[in-house]
């Protein structure tokens, strides 16, 4: 069985594209963040990022009326894809590709600031990395 669900904080607007087969995609990064207190008491948090690929009308929808910093919740499978850098390395990535997808909420002013504005999302390079979903490839 290979199903994962998700909720966090989108960290950008999607980005759409098609795939080499014309297929409408999406994409984005969710971000989870983990909460707890240290042996000394002082609160502490780590946020992980998971890339997230919709498609067709799923990826319409979301890319229309989900936007940056929403509370997102998601089912899909999981997926990993490889590439060789530019040094020749062989790079596994993994992603989640989402079947079904809740919009939580929305940005507004009753929202606490720290949920309106998710930890910033990391600088990662997806140029070289591509998902390969039902023959298709899309650019991540």
């Amino acid at each position: 069985m290979n199903n994962i669900n998700l909720i966090g904080y989108l960290g950008k607007d999607f980005e759409v594209g098609n795939t080499s087969g014309g297929k409408l995609y999406a994409k984005n990064s969710l971000a989870i963040t983990k909460r707890w207190k240290n042996e000394k008491g002082n609160d502490e948090s780590s946020t992980t990022w998971i890339p997230i690929v919709l498609f067709g009308k799923s990826a319409e929808s979301a890319s229309m009326y989900i936007k940056k910093g929403s509370q997102f919740a998601c089912s899909g499978e999981l997926s990993s894809s490889q590439y060789t850098d530019e040094q020749g390395n062989v790079k596994t990535t993994l992603s989640v590709i989402v079947s079904k997808f809740y919009w939580l909420g929305k940005k507004d002013k009753e929202t606490p600031q720290e949920i309106q504005n998710p930890p910033k999302e990391p600088s990662v390079e997806y140029e070289h990395q591509a998902i390969n979903v039902e023959s298709e490839e899309i650019p991540f």
